[in-house]
């Protein structure tokens, strides 16, 4: 597993992230600073740098600095490094801290990569609750009537076999099963035992 997290004047998001998993040897946190940012975010840092060494000895660490003032430079820099990341493990995007537009320059970067293998984790500023979401929630996703419908129908259900929705639908059976395997490939249906179910990613496209 890979934490890229974008660092601001406290570490406490960046360290919370690490304390809700078992960070085993091989894992890896890529720190996100601006370049030339300010002294408090060098001191979080080193913060982080000390409980690291403390509480995650096989965690190991890098610091990356950013040009955030050359928003589609900053881009670019990026996808170049979540491209090799994304070659070696399973990515998790900590955006809870740090400067916005950092937060934004690697939100693009990620998008752009249409990366499969990525998740986004953000905290709210007073710690009650966090999400972890797909990236894939920020991915334009290409649905025609049917399809929409098929996931309203599904969403309605408590999980819907093939057969049911061939009586609900007057499409021919084959092209019903294409529909609902495409669905499922782009995660927004998961299908168990023989059952079709709406997922997170597909509630948020309805």
């Amino acid at each position: 597993m890979i934490i890229v997290a974008t660092l601001g004047f406290e570490e406490k998001f960046a360290l919370r992230a690490l304390v809700r998993r078992e960070i085993k040897k091989g894992d890896k946190m890529v720190v996100l600073l601006p370049a030339k940012g300010d002294p408090k975010g060098e001191s979080a840092f080193f913060r982080l740098k000390e409980v690291k060494e403390k509480a995650f000895p096989d965690l190991e660490i890098e610091r990356v600095e950013v040009d955030v003032r050359d928003f589609c430079g900053a881009v670019c820099f990026l996808r170049n490094i979540l491209k090799e990341l994304s070659l070696k493990d399973r990515i998790v995007l900590n955006v809870s801290g740090g400067q916005r537009i950092l937060i934004l320059e690697l939100l693009a970067a990620a998008s752009s990569l249409k990366l499969k293998n990525a998740e986004i984790e953000i905290e709210t500023e007073d710690s009650s609750f966090y999400s972890t979401v797909p990236l894939e929630i920020m991915f334009p996703t290409e649905l025609d009537a049917l399809d929409v419908e098929l996931l309203r129908t599904v969403a309605e259900g408590s999980g819907m076999k093939l057969k049911d929705l061939t009586e609900m639908f007057d499409i021919p059976k084959a092209t019903l099963w294409r529909k609902l395997s495409r669905l499922v490939e782009m995660r927004l249906l998961e299908k168990k035992n023989d059952k079709y179910y709406l997922s997170d990613l597909g509630r948020s496209r309805l």
